[in-house]
C-alpha cells in the first residue's frame, strides 16, 4: 500500500471528520474517477464529486442550516443522495438516514424521534409522506429534488424548496471544524430488540469500520467495489463506498441489486470486489451460466457464509471467497475482520474487548455459546446512543457491556463465531426488519385481533416473514388479503409471505405471544 493511503488509514485518519476526509481525498486523488451510478454510466471523479458536495453545503448553509441540526435524507440510491450526505458532514450537521422503504408508523417514528424540520426528499416518496405528514411533530420544510408543483399543492403547510436552488455557485471548501466523536448520521436499525433504533455513528466510528474492509481485504486504488445496497444503510455507506474513497478507488452504486444486470455491470465498470449478502449468492449460483461470469476482474467476494459449495463457487465464478464474514453492526460497528480461510469466524479487532456471558451476564469459558458483548478500547468507535430513548440506551449497555441480542462463541485462537439471533430481527434479502414493527402495523387491521411474527428460514440463508393471527368473532382473511393491507403501512421486505390463522394465541407466563412455541410449528 503506497504511502497516501498509509497516511489514509492510519492514525491520522481517526481524527478527521468525514468531511474532511472526502476533501483530503479529493485533494490526493483528484482527476481518478470516484463514483459512477451504474444504470446510467454516470460518473465523478473525487474533484468533481467534492465540488458538487461544495456546492450542497455552501446552500445548505444559506439555507440556515448550521452544525448540530438534524436533516432527513430520504432519496433513492444515487449520486444525488451520497453529494446531499458529505454535504452534511461538511458542515457539522446530521444526517438523518431515513429508509425510504417504511412506510406509516416506523416512517413516522423514524422523523418524529429525530425533531428534523428539513427532510430532502423526491416525488417518488410524497405518497408515503403525506400519508403521515398530520402526525408529523416537528418538519417545516421539504427540499424537493423533483415534483416541485404536486409538493406545493401536496404539503401547503410546509415550505418547500427545489433541490436545484438548494446547490449555490460556489464550489470552494465548505468544511467546518468538526470533532470526530461528534455525531455524522443517524443510521436505524432494528436493535436487539423492539421498535427500529436510530443509532447516532460519531465519525469516527464510520472511518473505523472502512479501515477495517481496507485491512482485511488490502483494498488499494485499483479496486473498485459493486454495491447495490442501499446507502441509507451501514453496509454501503461504510463497507463499501467509504473504503472506496480512504484509498483512491472507485465505488459503482446501484438502486437495487439486479440478477440480470450484475455480471454485465461487473464486467462493464471493471468491479474489483463485491458484499455478497444474503439471498445474492444462491441467485448467482442459480442463474444460468452467462459469459461474463468468468470474463470479469472481480477478485473476491464477502459476505454471509454461502449456502453453497465454497469450493465449486469460486471454481464456477473464477474468484475467491471470504470463508468468514467478520462481524459487526449499526450500533456496535465493526468488531471482527472477515477472514480468508475459517469458516463462519472473524478475528477480533484489538479496539475491543468482547466476551460471551450467560443470562446472568456471567463470561462462560471458551467454546460456550451465549450472548455476545463488546466494549471499546477507543472512543467513538460505536454508536453514542439510540437518539430519543434513553432506556433502550441503558438496556444495552447495562453491566458495562453493550448486549448485541446475537449468540456467537470464542474458539481456541480468540475468533469470533456467530451463531444466532436472540432478538426479534428478521433478515429478508439482506434487510434486518423488526419483528414488532410488522405486529404493530398488522394490529391495526380491523379484522385482527392478535398477532405475532417470526422469521422462518428459506434455505438460502435469509428468512420468510410468517404471521401467526387470531381473528375476531366471524372474521375472515387471506394471505393475499393481509399483504394488501401491509404494503401501504410498511416496508416492502416486512410484509408477510406466509400466514397462519390460529384460535387462539399460544402465552408465555406474562401474557405475551409464546414464539418459541409457534416455531416449533414450523
Amino acid at each position: 500500500m503506497d504511502s497516501q493511503v498509509t497516511r489514509l488509514t492510519g492514525r491520522e485518519a481517526q481524527r478527521v471528520s468525514l468531511g474532511e476526509l472526502l476533501q483530503t481525498s479529493a485533494e490526493k486523488f483528484g482527476p481518478r474517477p470516484f463514483i459512477t451510478r451504474a444504470e446510467t454510466g454516470e460518473t465523478l471523479t473525487y474533484t468533481e464529486f467534492n465540488q458538487l458536495v461544495n456546492r450542497i453545503a455552501h446552500g445548505l448553509s444559506a439555507a440556515g442550516i448550521t452544525s448540530g441540526d438534524y436533516v432527513g435524507l430520504m432519496l433513492a440510491n444515487g449520486i444525488s443522495f451520497l453529494a446531499a450526505s458529505y454535504a452534511m458532514k461538511k458542515i457539522g450537521c446530521v444526517e438523518v438516514s431515513i429508509n425510504n422503504t417504511m412506510r406509516g408508523l416506523p416512517l413516522t417514528r423514524m422523523i418524529n424521534l429525530t425533531q428534523c424540520k428539513t427532510l430532502i426528499t423526491s416525488e417518488q416518496f410524497f405518497d408515503a409522506i403525506d400519508q403521515i405528514q398530520s402526525d408529523l411533530e416537528s418538519l417545516e420544510r421539504l427540499v424537493v429534488c423533483d415534483g416541485v408543483e404536486q409538493a406545493q399543492e401536496r404539503f401547503q403547510n410546509k415550505t418547500i424548496l427545489p433541490f436545484e436552488l438548494l446547490i449555490s455557485d460556489d464550489d470552494s471548501d465548505a468544511t467546518k471544524p468538526v470533532r470526530d466523536d461528534e455525531t455524522a448520521v443517524i443510521l436505524f436499525t432494528s436493535g436487539t430488540t423492539g421498535v427500529s433504533k436510530g443509532c447516532a455513528i460519531p465519525h469516527r466510528s464510520s472511518v473505523r469500520a472502512a479501515e477495517s474492509m481496507i485491512e482485511a481485504f488490502d483494498l488499494t486504488q485499483n479496486d473498485c467495489v459493486y454495491s447495490p445496497y442501499p446507502l441509507f444503510h451501514v453496509g454501503a455507506a461504510q463497507y463499501d463506498v467509504l473504503p472506496a474513497m480512504m484509498v483512491g478507488g472507485r465505488a459503482v452504486i446501484r438502486d437495487g441489486f439486479s440478477l440480470s444486470n450484475f455480471w454485465p455491470e461487473v464486467c462493464k465498470y471493471g468491479a474489483t470486489w463485491f458484499m455478497a449478502l444474503g439471498s445474492v449468492q444462491p441467485l448467482l449460483w442459480a442463474q444460468e451460466p452467462c459469459p461474463e461470469e468468468t470474463a470479469h476482474n472481480m477478485r473476491f467476494f464477502w459476505g454471509t457464509p454461502l449456502p453453497v459449495d465454497h469450493d465449486a463457487f469460486e471454481a464456477r465464478f473464477k474468484l475467491k471467497v471470504a470463508r468468514g464474514g467478520g462481524y459487526g453492526s449499526t450500533d456496535a460497528g465493526s468488531v471482527a475482520l472477515p477472514m480468508w480461510d475459517k469458516s463462519g469466524a472473524g478475528k477480533v479487532l484489538d479496539r475491543y474487548e468482547v466476551a460471551i456471558v450467560d443470562e446472568h451476564d456471567d463470561v462462560l469459558p471458551q467454546g460456550a455459546v451465549g450472548e455476545l458483548v463488546l466494549r471499546p478500547n477507543e472512543p467513538a468507535i460505536m454508536a453514542s446512543e439510540y437518539i430519543g430513548m434513553p432506556d433502550r440506551t441503558l438496556k444495552a449497555w447495562r453491566n458495562l457491556w453493550f448486549h448485541t441480542g446475537d449468540l456467537a462463541r470464542l474458539d481456541e485462537d480468540g475468533d469470533l463465531h456467530w451463531v444466532a439471533r436472540i432478538s426479534e430481527r428478521i433478515r429478508v434479502k439482506g434487510e434486518m426488519v423488526s419483528g414488532y414493527e410488522i405486529e404493530e402495523g398488522i394490529l391495526t387491521h380491523p379484522d385482527i385481533e392478535d398477532c405475532a411474527v417470526i422469521g422462518v428460514p428459506d434455505g438460502r440463508g435469509e428468512e420468510l416473514v410468517k404471521a401467526f393471527v387470531t381473528l375476531l368473532k366471524g372474521k375472515t382473511i387471506s394471505l393475499e388479503g393481509l399483504q394488501e393491507y401491509c404494503r401501504p403501512r410498511m416496508s416492502r421486505f416486512m410484509v408477510p409471505t406466509d400466514l397462519e390463522i390460529l384460535d387462539e394465541m399460544p402465552r408465555t407466563p406474562t401474557g405475551k405471544p409464546a414464539k418459541a412455541e409457534l416455531r416449533k410449528r414450523v
